[in-house]
């Protein structure tokens, strides 16, 4: 997967001298400068080595433990049902709609119980939303928590994603809007207060895993066949920062710590560039548009100009066996990078699935086996070869709708 969405090489290079200002500086800026975009008081913004963090922290807020149940969306990523055990309430998985990438309102009313104390609000793609006013009102003892991971810096009629329930928390992992490499922070309802324990700050080892990490995907983005050796290195080598297999395929929780100084350092370089990177996306986007309502058949999602999509999805009309296969035969047919965001109800397939029953969640299900993505990353032109490559996918796509049509 293309990834570091909002970072290019060169800034990754010039952004490096600035861990030379020290962890609580850049920290304490960054807070600043993310407080002073969402319109928010610096209270509110809290910092942490990753969004699944901030995701406990909310939890925490909002004062959830045993006997109280947290509804998440059956379309998410491990790491965020991960977050809830550890708290001793009870997790249920709630389906959501084909048509939106979000909840049925009315649905999920009628899912919610005397005893549910937060409900995870999913933002796929980036595409904000807001719970209805009567929904809200309804159920009064109930925390609408955002899973803003995907859309940092969308809005929803005016209003930054994050900025209008009980709380949201936001990530700048590798493939995210903003790119720490890894890092998040909670976005605090207004008017709340968050205890802040000590915690560990990521080991120099981690920190230079982190390094050489972030350095091979960016090289990824302009040369290829570079990154790919570089990768290939850095794995050699036992560099590699990702997720353990406890957090995958164990469902372990993530213990807290600080954010690194070389996330806090690089998203502020991102924050600098920021609109001239959403103008930039939304070009991007545009395009994809076009080119896929150009192919009868292929699904898209509405959303607002001000959505800053992590990605481009569309979903094919029938289930795909294998998504990654297919994926990379059509990033071979055209040259663009095709995603498979969500490969299951619980990203990745094969992890730890909390108790899912298999058919609890047709829609999901069904989206899980259908949709696929397209890269909105700033090192990606727009130009005469996007174009030739957008056309060698609708060509790939209208062969593979053809196929399918004339197998069935």
């Amino acid at each position: 997967m293309l990834t570091a969405n909002s970072l290019t090489f060169s800034r990754f290079l010039l952004a490096l001298p600035g861990v030379l200002a020290g962890r609580r500086y850049q920290r304490r800026a960054l807070s600043r400068e993310l407080a002073a975009l969402l319109q928010v008081e610096d209270s509110r913004i809290v910092l942490y080595d990753s969004g699944r963090a901030a995701f406990a922290a909310l939890l925490q807020l909002h004062g959830v433990g045993p006997g109280d149940e947290v509804i998440v969306p059956a379309f998410t990523c491990v790491v965020v049902p991960n977050q809830v055990p550890p708290s001793g309430a009870t997790l249920r998985f709630v389906d959501i709609q084909r048509g939106s990438l979000g909840y049925d309102w009315q649905m999920l009313d009628i899912a919610i119980r005397r005893n549910t104390r937060v409900v995870v609000v999913p933002h796929n793609f980036g595409i904000a939303c807001e719970v209805p006013t009567w929904l809200r009102e309804k159920h009064r003892q109930v925390r609408f928590v955002d899973d803003a991971a995907h859309g940092f810096a969308s809005r929803c009629d005016g209003q930054w994603l994050g900025s209008y329930h009980d709380g949201a928390f936001f990530s700048f992992e590798y493939s995210k809007n903003l790119t720490g490499g890894i890092g998040g922070f909670a976005l605090l309802p207004a008017g709340a207060y968050l205890p802040q324990p000590a915690l560990p700050e990521v080991s120099c080892l981690d920190q230079w895993r982190l390094l050489a990490t972030l350095k091979a995907h960016l090289l990824s983005t302009r040369w290829p066949l570079l990154g790919r050796l570089t990768m290939a290195l850095v794995r050699r080598l036992g560099l590699v920062y990702r997720s353990g297999d406890h957090e995958v395929v164990d469902g372990a929780a993530h213990p807290a710590r600080e954010l690194p100084l070389l996330s806090a350092v690089l998203l502020r370089a991102q924050l600098a560039r920021l609109p001239a990177t959403l103008a930039h996306k939304q070009q991007l986007v545009t395009r994809y548009q076009a080119a896929l309502g150009a192919v009868p058949g292929i699904q898209q999602w509405p959303a607002a100009a001000d959505c800053h999509w992590v990605r481009y999805p569309f979903a094919l009309p029938f289930h795909v066996v294998d998504k990654a296969r297919l994926a990379r035969e059509l990033s071979a047919a055209c040259g663009l990078n095709i995603g498979v965001w969500f490969d299951d109800v619980i990203h990745p397939a094969g992890s730890f699935r909390h108790g899912y029953a298999a058919g609890s969640a047709p829609h999901a299900e069904t989206l899980a086996a259908s949709v696929f993505n397209l890269p909105v990353n700033i090192n990606l032109a727009v130009d005469g070869a996007l174009e030739r490559k957008l056309q060698r996918l609708q060509q790939a796509l209208a062969r593979l709708l053809r196929e399918q049509k004339e197998s069935a």
